[in-house]
């Protein structure tokens, strides 16, 4: 590691939108041959700092050097060229695209020129570099001629990094690269991770999941209110240190969890099966309760509570809402039927990103602030104050767009969005994914109060942790089966682990 000459040094460093500080005078270093955390708080000035540093946004003030040198990088494609990539938590592949394709994007390799003709792709040579980039240096077997919406999402994220190796990338962003990860998974991304750093590049480790920065992190950075509040070689600290520095205090109960009194049954779903993907699904959900379902990847249970809402089809079974039948064969019957989603991926299927959070809370209802003449923009604006004030989001201006937000916040606009249609039953999928440890609990404290109106919540839920600290009761699906529901409160994590990895409980 060269600790004379940093490979990235900000100086001063600051940003404003709409007028409001996010980036106050940021100074770090970072060297090569590391791999350094960048944490806070969702607002904390993380995702603007990124967006800097690879020439997404432009700095209102400061100073950018690589290798000492300084520069003043104005677009993504300028960063890329100095040796600077980011994976983004939602990745940034093209879906109809195939692996080779997507590594090789604006960088195509062309045949030798013939007298009087184009030049044609040379596709022989990119897939066998693609080839030799994924199983030779990120050692993991992908089908370099499979469409990327055809491979898991972990996959997606090894196409990714093969994207910064092939463009030399001396530095590499990764903004929450486990969030979407099963155990196995992330040991591949952290095993890479240290292979990286032996090859002298540097990483900069974007997560909320302080185990993994202990386990993969040299030094951490820590953000808060658009300042750097820590700057600290990670075996000099403890966890409660970490988190005290983010948050500014103490963090005194991560899972607000409510026992409320179990009510009367409100759905009861029978043999629910959808053939190669789940199987025999029957289960109960009661009033004020929170149903877990957990499973590794690819085991059928996002499959699962889609089906339930509409958002996919069954091929069998049946679906019964306070002993009525309901089907569900679309979206809007499911909110006829007063049932409500949150999906795990929202950027790409949640918020309107260009529109205004006002839009973006009323889209799902707009009866409610529809009149004879047309769209009641008081309305819309009453409601939405409503919303801001009671789930207090953090917004600077209700017309600005939700992209502006840290996802905390966008995904409060989200649970406004749903709440607003009066929902008996809600469903999430990964609810607290990508954001921070207050804007967590923050949002169990807003499923604890839906409860206490009589509601019911099926949570799909990767953390462990998570589904025994907000679940009363936990469904454990293995290669599309159910293989147990447990009581949370009779169950910990070395159980649920197994259970949930073997299919059975350790005998």
């Amino acid at each position: 590691m060269n600790e004379h000459v940093p490979v990235i040094e900000v100086k001063g460093i600051k940003k404003s939108f709409y007028g409001v500080p996010v980036l106050k005078g940021i100074n770090m270093k970072l060297h090569e041959g590391e791999c350094v955390s960048l944490i806070g708080e969702n607002g904390a000035g993380k995702s603007t700092l990124i967006k800097i540093l690879c020439g997404v946004y432009s700095k209102d003030e400061g100073e950018i050097y690589l290798n000492g040198q300084i520069q003043n990088i104005t677009n993504a494609e300028e960063g890329k060229k100095l040796g600077i990539s980011v994976i983004y938590q939602e990745l940034s592949l093209f879906p109809d695209m195939k692996v080779y394709e997507n590594i090789f994007a604006n960088t195509e390799l062309q045949k030798t020129k013939k007298k009087g003709s184009l030049m044609p792709l040379d596709i022989s040579k990119m897939r066998k570099k693609a080839r030799e980039i994924l199983h030779d240096r990120l050692n993991v077997d992908i089908d370099v001629d499979a469409r990327i919406r055809d491979i898991p999402f972990s996959q997606r994220q090894m196409v990714e990094i093969g994207r910064a190796i092939l463009a030399d990338s001396k530095i590499i962003f990764m903004d929450e690269p486990t969030a979407a990860l099963e155990n196995k998974e992330k040991k591949t991304l952290f095993r890479i991770i240290k292979d990286l750093k032996a090859q002298n590049k540097t990483i900069i480790f974007i997560s909320h999941h302080l185990d993994e920065i202990f386990e993969n992190c040299d030094r951490t950075i820590v953000l808060r209110d658009g300042l750097v509040v820590m700057e600290e070689v990670i075996s000099d600290i403890t966890e409660k240190e970490l988190v005290q520095a983010m948050i500014g205090g103490n963090v005194s109960n991560y899972y607000p969890k409510v026992m409320y009194e179990r009510g009367e049954k409100i759905l009861s779903v029978k043999h629910l099966t959808k053939n190669k993907v789940f199987q025999d699904i029957s289960f109960e959900l009661h009033k004020r309760e929170v149903l877990g379902i957990i499973g590794l990847a690819g085991c059928g249970k996002y499959e699962i509570v889609r089906a339930l809402f509409g958002a996919t089809s069954y091929d069998s079974g049946e679906i019964m809402k306070e002993g009525n039948r309901i089907y569900n064969r679309s979206i809007r019957e499911s909110i006829h039927n007063k049932f409500a989603f949150i999906p795990s991926e929202r950027k790409t299927e949640s918020i309107f990103p260009n529109r205004e959070v006002s839009w973006n809370t009323t889209i799902s209802f707009m009866e409610k602030i529809c009149g004879r003449l047309g769209l009641d923009l008081n309305k819309e604006k009453e409601i939405t104050e409503d919303y801001i004030r009671d789930l207090k989001i953090k917004v600077t201006d209700q017309k600005q767009p939700i992209s502006s937000l840290s996802g905390g916040n966008q995904q409060k606009v989200i649970l406004a969005r749903w709440f607003l249609t009066e929902p008996d039953i809600l469903i999430l999928e990964e609810p607290t994914r990508g954001i921070d440890v207050n804007a967590k609990t923050e949002v169990y404290k807003l499923i604890m109060d839906y409860l206490a109106r009589d509601k019911s919540v099926i949570m799909v839920s990767s953390e462990e942790e998570e589904v025994l600290g907000i679940c009363d009761r936990i469904m454990v699906i293995h290669n599309g089966e159910i293989t147990g529901i447990l009581d949370a409160k009779d169950t910990d994590i070395e159980q649920l682990k197994t259970i949930t990895n073997f299919g059975k409980a350790a005998g």
